[in-house]
């Protein structure tokens, strides 16, 4: 999913959860910046304290080498934040793809939302926004594992659509060009021999969706296409149907932790506002436009009561610049109030959780 799902409709399914402005936005921000936190470094303050970032997400050339060399990072990264298992199948391979709303994600997203309650003063809401993020790629992002795997791969001459605007179908397939262009692992090809040497996998392709670019990411799209290992077919993915799903669990996992952690307003069924929720969805558009008909929506009030000061924009610069601030504090201790330190605190906590106790757990043992 991108930025029109996980910042702006995280933020209004939240919000008609019953959210206050102020709360939503976190949460939301939190669930977007999954895909943006790409430091994994420290700064040292001049009191002798340090903050350190976590990555969940990679930069272009990041990704590209991610895919090449570094196993380690792909399990720290990919596996928790991106493909959460699904823990189906025999092999470990096969149990490490992920799956749409699978038991081992519900477990996850029950464990996140306790233990958010508990932190409600600290981290909760990053927490939540990040179980936001991780749980609604599950409905995008099924079919394939956050691991170097032969199975991610897929027949590019396969590719089929069911797009009533043609001129968008040529869009997304033109996205697609690009993406391959972008991600055509140049590193790789230069140094094809110290790769190959260490066992290393030779194409992004075999690396999470990279083999079919943004297609899981379109809302709107319905499509098909054959994976390359066993010949199987895929199966028509209606990403809207799956979209619209995705919406109603996150409703029910906001509302269950905005009661729990009693900060609810007045939330509005979703049932009242599934249809307007789908119309979204369903809209044939580039990004640009899809956020509009979000934000749209939000100040016509088709979705709940907006308010003069809801949050309708996102910049990843905020919470970087809090980050880039933080030798400037006049204390390090000040840092932990700051929302960017929270979602850190959330990031390791997700992570740890995820790696360390829940998949050992489920006999799943990657890091």
């Amino acid at each position: 999913m991108q930025q029109d799902m996980h910042y702006y409709g995280t933020y209004a399914i939240a919000r008609a959860a019953g959210l206050a402005v102020k709360d939503a936005r976190i949460l939301a921000y939190a669930a977007q910046y999954v895909d943006d936190a790409t430091a994994n470094d420290s700064e040292v303050h001049k009191d002798g304290g340090m903050f350190h970032a976590t990555a969940t997400a990679h930069t272009n050339s990041e990704a590209i080498a991610n895919a090449a060399v570094d196993h380690i990072e792909q399990r720290k990264v990919w596996v928790p934040f991106h493909f959460f298992p699904g823990n189906q199948g025999e092999t470990l391979s096969q149990r490490l793809k992920c799956r749409k709303d699978s038991d081992l994600a519900r477990e996850m997203v029950d464990n996140h939302i306790r233990h958010a309650v508990m932190v409600k003063d600290e981290y909760g809401l990053a927490l939540m926004g990040i179980m936001a993020h991780v749980y609604a790629d599950t409905f995008s992002h099924h079919g394939f594992s956050g691991v170097s795997s032969r199975g991610n791969e897929v027949d590019a001459s396969s590719f089929d659509f069911d797009v009533k605007d043609k001129a968008v179908e040529a869009y997304i397939m033109g996205k697609f060009s690009s993406f391959l262009k972008k991600y055509t692992p140049t590193f790789v090809i230069k140094n094809f021999r110290s790769i190959a040497s260490k066992g290393a996998d030779i194409a992004t392709g075999a690396l999470g969706h990279g083999a079919v670019g943004t297609y899981p990411d379109r809302p709107f799209l319905r499509w098909r296409f054959i994976f390359k290992r066993d010949d199987t077919d895929s199966g028509w993915r209606d990403n809207k149907k799956a979209y619209l799903e995705a919406c109603e669990k996150l409703h029910q996992a906001f509302g269950r932790y905005a009661k729990d952690a009693e900060i609810i307003g007045v939330p509005v069924a979703f049932e009242s506002i599934k249809k307007t929720v789908s119309d979204i969805i369903g809209l044939e558009a580039a990004k640009d436009k899809r956020v509009e008909a979000w934000v749209k929506a939000i100040q016509n009030g088709d979705l709940f009561d907006p308010q003069p000061d809801e949050a309708l924009s996102f910049s990843k610069h905020e919470w970087e610049q809090q980050a880039d601030a933080f030798e400037a504090l006049d204390h390090s201790s000040e840092m932990k109030e700051k929302d960017v330190y929270k979602f850190h605190q959330a990031a390791i906590y997700h992570r740890d959780y995820t790696l360390k106790q829940l998949l050992p757990k489920h006999g799943i043992v990657v890091l």
